[in-house]
């Protein structure tokens, strides 16, 4: 009796753990046909947002040369604006402290994600979001274009360079200001100069993008899109 009840035993064991087996294989299964339920749909997202953007859309890092020319020309603008509305993006509130100043630094181009369909989307919209790249693809073109028929070939390169260094200089510095001024010290005096040296910094980037378009126009580049 007692063999036949530890075989019995034994054998309940086994079955009991065969169906833990089974339970588990099968959890496992329904683990991965979820994930690859989820792999498709992100896929598939992914495309059709990429599929929706216009045709124009200016990719990030892109070497399309009458792209890099539009996104100086919008850059300048959306400096302009950015100078024009100063006061709603460079607050202190009632005890001294600074606004919040991610908007201004969107502008800038300072918070963008760095890859996929919403860096496109940003490069839409912010034309300063990796506008060292546009300054590059230009200055590449002048470089090595060996035809004199070619604006990129009349371009000033030596101006042209002169004033890419200085504008990418202060555009990172603007957007450090608008970084740090969140972590200056309490009072109205430290976070005015802070806001102030920014504000010089977008003015003088405005002079120098102005000054490379007038190089743009003067070399013959491709004039500004409807």
């Amino acid at each position: 009796l007692a063999r036949a009840w530890i075989t019995s035993n034994g054998a309940a064991r086994q079955r009991g753990w065969a169906k833990k087996q089974q339970h588990g294989h099968n959890i496992e299964m329904d683990r991965r046909a979820a994930l690859i339920t989820l792999t498709v749909s992100t896929v598939a997202t992914t495309l059709v947002t990429f599929a929706q953007q216009p045709a124009f859309a200016r990719a990030p890092g892109s070497n399309n040369l009458n792209d890099a020319v539009q996104q100086i020309r919008d850059a300048a603008e959306a400096l302009q604006t950015l100078d024009a509305n100063f006061d709603q993006y460079a607050t202190i509130d009632a005890e001294g402290r600074a606004g919040d100043t991610n908007q201004a630094r969107r502008i800038l181009g300072g918070i963008a994600p760095q890859a996929g369909a919403a860096a496109i989307q940003v490069a839409q919209t912010t034309p300063l979001y990796r506008i060292d790249t546009a300054l590059g693809v230009i200055r590449k073109a002048s470089i090595e274009d060996e035809d004199d028929s070619t604006w990129p070939s009349q371009l000033d390169l030596a101006t042209f360079e002169e004033l890419v260094d200085r504008l990418t200089y202060s555009l990172q510095k603007a957007d450090g200001d608008f970084y740090s001024v969140l972590f200056a010290a309490k009072g109205t005096t430290m976070i005015r100069a802070i806001f102030d040296e920014a504000r010089g910094l977008i003015r003088q980037s405005i002079r120098d993008t102005n000054a490379i378009i007038q190089l743009l126009d003067a070399a013959g580049a491709p004039a500004s899109r409807p």
